[in-house]
């Protein structure tokens, strides 16, 4: 199981990755944005591959996990693109 949540969370970190270069990440998210979306996907597929592997067996539990990766790292980003980044007024 240790290398399957691994390969789970390399998946995810591709995920991440994909989703940074398709231009997902939330402007409001800042500089360090890209780094949220990697984390993002990593435990995205992390929860996905277990509960994948607690609910259908180990040999689903990769595809589940990409599954639910990849729909996190999509909804949760189109969720917070619609927040805007609220400017800091210092005197």
């Amino acid at each position: 199981m240790l290398l399957l949540t691994l390969i789970w969370l390399a998946m995810g970190l591709l995920v991440g990755a994909l989703a940074c270069g398709a231009k997902l990440r939330p402007a409001s998210w800042g500089k360090r944005g890209w780094l949220t979306m990697l984390t993002l996907g990593m435990l995205a597929a992390l929860l996905g591959g277990w509960l994948g592997a607690w609910l259908s067996g180990v040999q689903y539990a990769t595809v589940t996990a990409l599954w639910v990766s990849v729909l996190c790292v999509c909804l949760l980003s189109l969720l917070f693109r619609g927040q805007r980044a609220t400017p800091v007024n210092v005197p």
